[in-house]
């Protein structure tokens, strides 16, 4: 059809269109020029961080150089974005946020605005649409919306006119207002026979999008655990965080809040240089080191200086250069402390609050922590597991809640690390089906089992045919028994060296 040298094509034209197009691809492009309005340019650049699928819109921006900072949302179609879902799910595009939609070897990195006018040329041709490009389809979007009765200053909106009354230009339009009109627009009333389909088959359901790509840090049931840590900061209390890994005890450590200044010992192994390093930093933070130890030194010689300091000498020069307990000395992991940093540790214990994390301390060790006190992490329980799912996997569209929360829970049996690279491995599924959601597995945070009770007990009854041999009078019994009792007796001491004892 024409108007006023505007062409544009009927509905029902709409709805051969897209019957004739099974590439999902090209489906998906035609309906961003006659869902959305689209320009032909603004189609082809568009990347995934366009969207907002949470909220099914996309942000369009200008691509005239007048008006480069300009940008319009429009909210997609149903059948836009059942589409865009299945060709999501169909590419092999890597779901990062600047990856574009359509990709191509050319020099741009999308497809060529002349390979999109050649597609829609020979689909309308071979269904005997005459006249049709590109921009006939922006004209159909906006003519569709005229007839439907959405107002002059909505349709330019988001079509990214500039409006004849400045005042109203890109006027800030609520989106759901006006996703029912382009549904209203859009949506093709089911037939009878659609509507039975519907009815007994799931899979007509529209499957959501999940991409999302923003961010966020927070703590869910280790509140009780980091108030302490903050109370004993300020107290002067040294504090041990033990648990095993993924429990949270780098995060707890990390968002300690207190009046006092922190400092980090990074590194236990090399304990050396993290003194250096930390000396390095007083240097620069308190004009007293200056004046009281290397006054005369430049920086560089000063370097040269403390590196040259043994351990002992490097934490006698630290403890010196600050007040007691003026600063909180925060060592993420003394799992596996070496003599010399048991030594700097009982050192700096007096002069510094520190508060570190350990996934276990084994009892011989504990002589250089004996006055801290202990504070023991479990794994999440399952109200705060599922807080912990609810919030970490904001923004996701999953099939079924139930079954994720679930799956996530059974799979990491309440383990915080666990349960975040569950849901970050998620993230990278454009669409999470019931099927895709069981088949994503994570073995990390297995539960682990202690075999020392049934290994005894299994020895017992094996040394117990020793006796009932005499009731039974079976000579084969008795020397089956009589090697379970000698692995029995040899079984205490051979267990108590293989296992390694931890408070």
């Amino acid at each position: 059809m024409k108007n006023n040298n505007i062409n544009f094509i009927s509905k029902a034209e709409t709805q051969k269109l897209l019957i004739n197009i099974k590439n999902k691809k090209h489906k998906l492009m035609i309906l961003l020029m006659l869902d959305c309005g689209m320009r032909v340019s603004e189609t082809i650049s568009l990347q995934l961080k366009n969207f907002d699928f949470k909220q099914r819109t996309v942000k369009v921006k200008s691509l005239k150089k007048k008006e480069k900072e300009k940008s319009r949302t429009i909210p997609l179609s149903d059948r836009l974005y059942i589409v865009l879902g299945e060709y999501l799910n169909q590419s092999k595009l890597q779901m990062q946020p600047d990856v574009f939609l359509f990709p191509s070897n050319s020099k741009l990195g999308h497809v060529r605005r002349e390979t999109v006018w050649k597609m829609v040329k020979r689909i309308t041709t071979n269904i005997d649409l005459d006249e049709v490009h590109p921009h006939t389809l922006r004209h159909t979007f906006a003519t569709h919306h005229l007839a439907a009765g959405t107002s002059l200053e909505e349709i330019k909106e988001m079509l990214g006119h500039e409006s004849y009354d400045t005042t109203l230009i890109y006027a800030n339009i609520p989106t759901k207002k006006l996703q029912e009109r382009i549904n209203q627009v859009t949506k093709e009333p089911p037939t009878i026979w659609q509507k039975i389909k519907q009815r007994f088959n799931n899979d007509q359901k529209p499957k959501l999008i999940n991409l999302d790509v923003t961010e966020s840090y927070f703590t869910i049931g280790r509140n009780k655990e980091l108030e302490l840590l903050n109370t004993n900061a300020n107290k002067g209390v040294n504090t041990i965080v033990i648990g095993p890994i993924g429990t949270g005890k780098s995060h707890l450590l990390e968002n300690i809040q207190t009046d006092k200044k922190i400092l980090r010992l990074d590194d236990t192994e090399s304990i050396k240089k993290s003194l250096v390093q930390i000396l390095l930093y007083l240097y620069k933070d308190k004009q007293t080191v200056i004046s009281y130890l290397w006054n005369d030194f430049t920086l560089d010689e000063v370097k040269k200086k403390i590196q040259r300091e043994n351990t002992l000498h490097l934490c006698d020069s630290i403890i010196s250069s600050v007040e007691p307990q003026e600063y909180v000395l925060i060592i993420d992991d003394i799992t596996r402390v070496t003599p010399n940093a048991k030594k700097t540790i009982e050192r700096l214990a007096n002069a510094f609050v520190i508060i570190a994390g350990a996934r276990a301390v084994k009892a011989i060790d504990t002589s250089f922590i004996w006055d801290f006190e202990i504070l023991k992490l479990t794994p999440l329980n399952r109200k705060y597991s599922m807080q912990l799912i609810q919030q970490l996997a904001g923004g996701l569209e999953v099939e079924n809640w139930e079954l994720f929360r679930n799956h996530i829970y059974e799979q990491t049996h309440g383990n915080p690390r666990a349960i975040t690279e569950m849901i970050h491995r998620y993230r990278k599924e454009p669409l999470l089906s019931n099927e895709k959601i069981r088949s994503i597995k994570h073995v990390g945070a297995l539960q682990e089992f202690d075999m020392t009770f049934m290994i005894v007990l299994f020895l017992g009854i094996i040394t117990a045919m020793r006796y009932m041999s005499r009731e039974l009078d079976e000579p084969a019994l008795r020397f089956i028994g009589s090697i379970g009792l000698i692995l029995l007796i040899v079984s205490r001491p051979l267990l108590r060296r293989l296992s390694k004892r931890f408070i």
